[in-house]
């Protein structure tokens, strides 16, 4: 990865986070294959401060009004001792602290501030604004009483690795089995995780700098520092091709080889041993479905076939260090029914290591559909509020000849709103609260509603209780703020004023109409005039970048073929940004969308 690329990246970053408020009343989940398989874990809270790290996600049951929605925080921590619940904002990632380490300042105060989300068990100012409890995430959790509690969460698990802000403290943690120290753990990491600066949180509250033969735990989040970029997982790396997605996807069977007499589907795992010693990986079976089997393949030793060898959990090799070994894995699929199979397996990547879930999914066919749907995408229009997340992952090289699209050091993850109306008109949107029609009486019921523009949120009322209120359900795509509305300035080009004009308008499109199908190919372009709100090379307070460039983004939204699940879209997505720098700069990633809401007009609109 090109030095050029990271910059790409983070100025992006830029670009994104000042597109619009952090301010999230609720986020809507949203679900892969992968989250059809749980898992538990136990924790142990002491009395006073406790820093968690949640890998699993609790969602509420089949048979609840919020099946498969996280659930909300007084629905995972019913104890009554529990009275506080804090996590940095996904917004503002897990970094936190920039000059100041974590044990200079006062740190059981710092979650009131705008980059954190808290819940109170007493709220009687209605300021609680954690509304949702998501896995793989650090949370800082408060029990009275003088007695530890132990529970035990039980929520939908994916394959993570944690993503690093650089030059700054990260809230992480890691799943963990057996017993290391904090040196073995992060010596192979060279200068870029010090253990010098490694806080620990104490019950009282405080941050203290761990010691390096100190233990590490399983499932509590700790004050790490980043010296620069980093990917690091672990004194062993391991990868495999989506990794991202947050499992090992092998689909339908359309690229299966013949290994032996089988058909298998192959995938490969890397793994890379940056330690010292010499590695070998494990991996424990949780969930096992007898329609899929999981077997070692390797090359033969004459010609280029294949040769099938013992089960997956028997295929580990050791891997000498500082080199890297490949895992093929082989999947054969004995089911004949047309719904998903799962396996789910605890990866152990070393005795000194981290463990992560790998959930396995595959289906008969690429065309064949769950229970619940009826075939492939539906041929009339998909009316509703779809939610979606684009995984960006490569972008243009500004110092390579020809400037190629070309893979990125991290992702960047970033919210997309499209709705539908009942002619198959789709339209982006920056923000939605999802509220419902009032009624005085239950012979008339209450009729789900989209409201987008914010004047028209009291005629309406919430869906969720929140402290004896009523409140909607507000979701933001802070990475596409709408363009200036044409009413608001009808005069000459803005580019030829050196500063803002006194009757430019603050007046902004609520939604932004897609030419094209949804399930089949969007697309749509976002201007931000010289003085947007979000432009971001412009400065209001500084007299020499009063404004900015002229930006347009263009983008394209590709679905798949076939769609193995109802109401989720999967495909490709591509953006072209003019104006953020000298050449057009392009961006790819992959994207899910899923259906969160059926209803086809908004604000109630007749």
């Amino acid at each position: 990865m090109t030095h050029s690329h990271n910059l790409i990246m983070k100025h992006l970053s830029n670009l994104f986070q000042s597109l619009a408020s952090a301010s999230l009343v609720g986020i809507v989940c949203l679900s892969s294959l992968a989250h059809a398989q749980t898992a538990p874990q136990a924790i142990t809270l002491a009395p006073g401060w406790n820093a968690v790290w949640l890998e699993v996600e609790p969602v509420y049951p089949s048979g609840d009004p919020k099946q498969g929605q996280a659930k909300a925080p007084e629905d995972v921590f019913t104890n009554p001792a529990v009275t506080i619940v804090a996590s940095p904002k996904q917004l503002a990632g897990s970094a936190e602290f920039f000059g100041n380490e974590p044990g200079a300042l006062t740190p059981t105060s710092k979650f009131n501030q705008d980059e954190w989300l808290q819940w109170k068990r007493s709220d009687p100012a209605d300021m609680n604004n954690l509304t949702m409890v998501f896995g793989n995430r650090p949370y800082l959790v408060f029990t009275t009483g003088a007695a530890p509690i132990s529970l035990v969460v039980t929520g939908k698990v994916s394959f993570f690795k944690p993503t690093w802000n650089p030059d700054r403290y990260n809230l992480l943690g890691f799943g963990l089995e057996g017993t290391r120290t904090f040196g073995e753990f992060f010596s192979a990491s060279g200068t870029t995780h010090p253990v010098t600066k490694i806080f620990a949180l104490a019950p009282t509250g405080s941050w203290a700098k761990v010691n390096a033969s100190a233990t590490m735990q399983s499932g509590v989040a700790y004050w790490i520092f980043s010296a620069g970029p980093s990917t690091y997982a672990g004194p062993v790396a391991v990868d495999f091709d989506a990794a991202n997605s947050g499992e090992l996807n092998y689909g339908g069977p359309t690229d299966a080889v013949l290994v032996g007499t089988d058909m298998l589907d192959l995938r490969e795992f890397t793994f890379t041993n940056l330690d010292t010693n010499v590695a070998t990986p494990s991996a424990t079976a949780i969930t096992v479905d007898p329609g899929l089997a999981l077997f070692k393949v390797t090359p033969a030793s004459s010609g280029l076939a294949y040769v099938r060898g013992n089960g997956f959990l028997a295929s580990f090799s050791a891997v000498p260090p500082q080199a890297s070994a490949t895992l093929t894995i082989g999947a054969k699929r004995t089911f004949t029914d047309n719904l998903p199979h799962f396996n789910l397996y605890r990866l152990r990547t070393s005795a000194k290591g981290a463990s992560f879930y790998l959930p396995v999914s595959a289906v008969l066919s690429e065309l064949l559909q769950t229970a619940e749907s009826t075939g492939s995408i539906p041929s009339g229009p998909l009316t509703g509020l779809w939610v979606g997340e684009v995984v960006m992952n490569a972008a243009s090289s500004i110092v390579v000849d020809g400037a190629p699209v070309q893979p990125t050091a991290g992702t960047a993850p970033l919210r997309l709103l499209v709705h539908v109306n009942a002619s198959g008109a789709a339209s982006l949107l920056s923000q939605v609260t999802m509220m419902q029609t009032k009624s005085a009486d239950p012979s008339i019921p209450n009729l789900p509603v989209l409201v987008v523009d914010p004047a028209k949120i009291p005629f309406f009322e919430g869906i969720k209780e929140r402290n004896g209120k009523r409140v909607g359900l507000r979701i933001e795509a802070i990475a596409y703020d709408m363009p200036r509305s044409a009413s608001a300035w009808t005069g000459a080009d803005l580019l030829t004023f050196a500063t803002r004009p006194t009757t430019l308008k603050e007046e902004y499109d609520l939604t932004r109409p897609m030419t094209g199908t949804m399930g089949q190919t969007l697309t749509t372009s976002l201007t931000l005039d010289p003085f947007h709100r979000s432009n971001p090379l412009r400065h209001v307070y500084h007299q020499d970048l009063t404004k900015g460039p002229k930006i347009t983004r263009t983008f394209t939204l590709a679905f798949d073929a076939s769609q193995p699940v109802s109401d989720r879209l999967g495909g490709t997505f591509s953006e072209t940004i003019s104006g953020l720098i000298k050449d057009n700069l392009t961006l790819t990633g992959r994207m899910e969308m899923r259906r969160v809401s059926t209803v086809e007009t908004l604000d109630n609109a007749q």
